[in-house]
């Protein structure tokens, strides 16, 4: 058995411990005692040197990552079990997360720094919604004082457990709120979010609405700005992955600046650092969400691959960007549908599509027709149960709207990045390109909105 297989088996053993914690609550003693069995299977087999000792050490090691999976998953899930209200608790924090504007209210993600109540400190965060005014920025101290809740479920979604993936167990509604202190302003993420908004206000600048929503959803993942009405033709349409930062965004964006440094004969060693760490800035400034962090890191990988010239094997690197991501956050498994569409999509993509590729052979690839065409039907139908059973419902005009718009997307992003970038040494100059980002926003809009009444 090759190195890379047993790899592949024990990623996949935690893994698979943790999916069964999330659906089945597992006893500590029970979890002990898969730990303690899985040592001594290593222990016994390296002491009685047996026959096939390597498979069978393989074998106990892969109990230890199964036991792990669970313990894992059981200490993050006990943090922050309990449903009592604190009344007239007080707390002081920072605003840990950029701020969550709406049209009638705001919420804010706090890093809890003291409290009143000892159980609210040692679970870190809190969300906080107030009105829309007075507004705070990131970094802000804030002194909160109010009744303190768990979040309660909606009649269809836990909404308990999706927060609680981002770490946040509490919630607090409109309380008394005094500012302590104003951000410093000199922070990687003050900084990060400062340069991300002035980007959006200058395309606000070049362009109308809502094109000048949908193409900052597009290039920073603000979707919160995003006409309720389009959004809900991007639901019909099975269009939302496009506005959604996923792996496929990614991919643009680390081929576009790739392919642009070596034009401008940037020496290759440069390339890679550059590309991995605006990569990494673009995660960032997109907020990081589960498929966002799932494509960085296998953006990550594919170009470390490329530099040291080894194979790249897809499998592994979506195996390990999966359990990398669990052992920091087991709640993603079960409470972050963004999570498990993107692994999927990505499974159908590597393992779908070269039996489509054979299906659909006779095709033209006229505007990347064909190859769109593949890419779509695989992902529809790998993450189609998913689909199902979260959202209740499938888009039956997912395939030609996924087929017309997605050859659009690369130089939508590539003229509209140029157009807000350049707008800030001559707003005549980014308009002028910003002409051609509206022209091809202006037809996918058109295609989504037809299709979006079929």
């Amino acid at each position: 058995m090759t190195k890379s297989k047993i790899f592949l088996i024990i990623l996949l053993s935690f893994t698979f411990g943790v999916s069964l914690y999330s659906f089945i609550k597992t006893p500590p003693v029970v979890i002990g005692g898969v730990l303690i069995f899985a040592v001594f299977l290593i222990v016994f087999r390296i002491i009685k040197k047996d026959r096939n000792l390597f498979s069978k050490i393989i074998f106990g090691f892969c109990v230890l990552a199964f036991g792990t999976g669970l313990w894992r998953a059981e200490s993050v899930f006990t943090a922050g079990s309990g449903d009592k209200i604190y009344e007239h608790a007080v707390l002081i924090g920072k605003v840990a997360a950029e701020p969550d504007i709406r049209i009638d209210f705001s919420q804010y993600t706090l890093n809890i720094a003291e409290s009143t109540v000892q159980k609210l400190k040692n679970n870190g965060k809190i969300l906080v919604k107030t009105g829309l005014y007075p507004k705070y920025n990131y970094g802000d101290t804030l002194k909160i004082s109010g009744n303190v809740e768990v979040p309660e479920n909606f009649s269809d979604f836990d909404y308990r457990n999706y927060l609680a993936k981002d770490g946040i167990f509490w919630s607090i509604r409109y309380p008394k709120v005094d500012l302590l202190k104003e951000s410093e302003s000199r922070g990687f993420y003050s900084i990060l979010f400062k340069v991300k908004n002035s980007f959006i206000n200058q395309i606000n600048e070049i362009l109308p609405e809502p094109h000048s929503s949908f193409l900052a959803a597009l290039l920073v993942g603000a979707r919160r700005s995003l006409p309720e009405s389009l959004t809900e033709a991007f639901i019909k349409t099975g269009t939302s992955h496009i506005v959604a930062i996923s792996g496929y965004n990614i991919s643009l964006i680390g081929v576009i600046l790739f392919n642009t440094l070596g034009f401008l004969l940037v020496p290759r060693r440069f390339v890679f650092w550059v590309t991995a760490a605006i990569i990494i800035l673009f995660s960032l400034m997109a907020g990081a969400g589960a498929s966002v962090v799932r494509a960085a890191i296998m953006g990550l990988l594919l170009l470390i691959s490329k530099r040291e010239g080894r194979f790249y094997g897809m499998t592994n690197a979506i195996i390990f960007a999966g359990a990398a991501m669990l052992f920091f956050n087991p709640f993603l498994l079960r409470y972050d549908a963004g999570f498990e569409l993107s692994f999927l999509a990505t499974l159908g993509l590597v393992y779908l599509s070269p039996y489509f590729e054979i299906l659909f052979m006779k095709l033209p690839n006229i505007f990347s027709f064909r190859s769109n065409l593949i890419a779509t039907v695989s992902a529809s139908l790998a993450t189609l149960p998913v689909i199902i059973f979260s959202f209740g419902r499938f888009s039956a005009v997912s395939v030609p709207a996924n087929v017309l718009i997605l050859p659009a997307i690369p130089p939508t992003m590539l003229f509209g990045f140029l157009a807000g970038a350049i707008s800030f040494i001559s707003i005549k100059l980014g308009s002028f390109l910003g002409l051609i980002a509206w022209f091809l926003l202006s037809y996918q809009i058109w295609v989504i909105s037809i299709l979006s009444k079929i």
